[in-house]
C-alpha cells in the first residue's frame, strides 16, 4: 500500500498548490489537499520513514511560512487530524529535524528571485528540491553506515515516486 501512497501524495500535494496558485481553482485545491493529507497522514502512521519525511515536509513548510492558501490549511488539518488518531510509528528524531531541515531549505529556495538570480545551478536546484532529496539519500546511506534512521534503499525510492509523480501534478495544464 505505501508504493502506492507516496506517488499519490506527491502527485496530489503539486496539485493542490497549483490548484491555488496557477488555476484559480480552490474548491479542487481544497479536496486535492484533503487527499493529499489522507495520503501523508497514513503513509507515516504506517512506516516510520515515511513519517519522518512528512512530517519534515510539514513542519519545513510551516516554518517557511508557505503553509499560505486555504488548500495547504486543509492538507494540514486532515494531516494533523490522521496522524493524531492513527499514532505515530516510534521515529528517529535526528531524521525528523533533518528532513525538516531539507524541506525548509528547499521552501526557501523555491521561487525565491533573490535565490534565482544569483545562477541557473540554484534555480534548477531549489526548482527540483534537492535538498530533501539530498537528505533521504543520506539518511539511507546512514542506515548502511549502522545508524539507526529507518532509511533504507526502499524509502529513496519511494520517495523519488512522490518527487515524480510531484512533477506529473505540476505538468498537467500547462
Amino acid at each position: 500500500m505505501i508504493e502506492f501512497l507516496y506517488p499519490v501524495s506527491g502527485f496530489l500535494m503539486k496539485i493542490a498548490d497549483e490548484c491555488e496558485d496557477e488555476w484559480g481553482r480552490p474548491r479542487t485545491g481544497m479536496v486535492a489537499g484533503a487527499l493529499c493529507g489522507v495520503s501523508a497522514g497514513f503513509l507515516s502512521v504506517s512506516d516510520p520513514a515515511a513519517a519522518c519525511i512528512f512530517i519534515g515536509i510539514f513542519a519545513g513548510t510551516i516554518l517557511s511560512l508557505k503553509v499560505d492558501c486555504l488548500s495547504h490549511a486543509v492538507a494540514a488539518l486532515v494531516f494533523i487530524l490522521i496522524i493524531l488518531s492513527g499514532g505515530l510509528p516510534v521515529i528517529s528524531i535526528p531524521a525528523t529535524l533533518l528532513c525538516t531541515m531539507g524541506a525548509y531549505i528547499d521552501e526557501y529556495g523555491n521561487d525565491n528571485p533573490v535565490v534565482y538570480r544569483r545562477s541557473r545551478i540554484l534555480r534548477i536546484f531549489f526548482d527540483y528540491r534537492f535538498s530533501l532529496k539530498m537528505v533521504v539519500v543520506l539518511l539511507a546511506v546512514l542506515s548502511f553506515a549502522g545508524f539507526m534512521t529507518g532509511f533504507g534503499p526502499l524509502t529513496v525510492l519511494l520517495f523519488l515516486l512522490f518527487e515524480a509523480a510531484y512533477e506529473v501534478g505540476g505538468r498537467i495544464g500547462h
